[in-house]
């Protein structure tokens, strides 16, 4: 599909980041078929580190696992390209931090607490608010975003939600078209601060701040890696970000990949 860059977008958006160092350049698009393909495309041609690439509507937003992701108006898509110096073995747990940093940022402006849900989302009441993407390619890596922000429940699956629907307060509703672009600033400061650590020191701090927000830790889970099943309990994170469960055997065992069900 065509798309033309929005002026008026990336103007809202450059305020929203107040300051931020990743988030710039900007290229806002009122609709395009997915913002990791344009952010790909762009990390190719040598953009820099911080480049972003935010869209009001997705057509062919993709989820892990190949998945769809569900990008109708009302919510906050974008792309964020980043040149890494850490080893290729640990570029998944950026996935974690980015999860980190988008809850704190959603608590930090409409009071709501988003339990994360290894590896990748972001639920509230148990169903999924934000979904994080992490693809690395030629030496590049882009972390796709998209937030459910006044998305009408009606275009979104019966096992997802938004920030306005979960919300009481009549001031986040009011205000609801201003928060894609403070959100999307405050998630990459966040993310700019936990990044920077991460870079410096490695996942160990992240582990520890992340503990508080998982939401899995102590409770059933199944979960399906490859063609196997296993269910167990979520005891913790290891030092590499991989998921600890309790197998019901008894036996401890990290994974590094996988779908993971709360069992009831």
């Amino acid at each position: 599909m065509s798309t033309e860059r929005d002026p008026e977008l990336e103007a809202k958006v450059l305020a929203g980041l107040n300051g931020a160092r990743l988030g710039r350049p900007v290229q806002a698009f009122a609709r395009v078929t997915s913002t990791m393909e344009i952010a790909h495309e762009l990390a190719a041609n040598g953009a820099p580190e911080g480049a972003l690439v935010w869209a009001a509507r997705q057509e062919q937003g993709r989820g892990r696992l190949g998945r769809t992701w569900a990008s109708p108006e009302g919510g906050a898509y974008f792309s964020l390209i980043l040149r890494p110096v850490r080893p290729l073995t640990e570029i998944p747990q950026l996935s974690l931090v980015a999860g980190l940093s988008a809850a704190e940022a959603i608590r930090e402006l409409t009071g709501l607490t988003a339990s994360i849900r290894w590896p990748n989302d972001l639920l509230l009441d148990g169903k999924k608010v934000c979904g994080i993407l992490v693809e690395s390619k030629n030496g590049a890596v882009v972390i796709g975003v998209g937030v459910n922000i006044a998305t009408d429940s009606r275009d979104l699956p019966a096992t997802a939600t938004s920030l306005i629907a979960d919300s009481s307060h009549s001031s986040l509703v009011t205000r609801h078209s201003s928060l894609a672009y403070a959100l999307t600033g405050a998630l990459c400061r966040r993310f700019q601060r936990w990044y920077d650590i991460w870079s410096a020191e490695g996942f160990t701090p992240i582990r520890e701040a992340l503990r508080p927000w998982i939401g899995l830790f102590g409770h059933p889970v199944h979960i399906t890696a490859g063609s196997e099943h296993f269910e167990g309990t979520a005891a913790d994170l290891d030092e590499q970000g991989h998921l600890v469960v309790r197998l019901d055997s008894g036996i401890l065992r990290p994974f590094d990949v996988g779908e993971v069900t709360l069992l009831q």
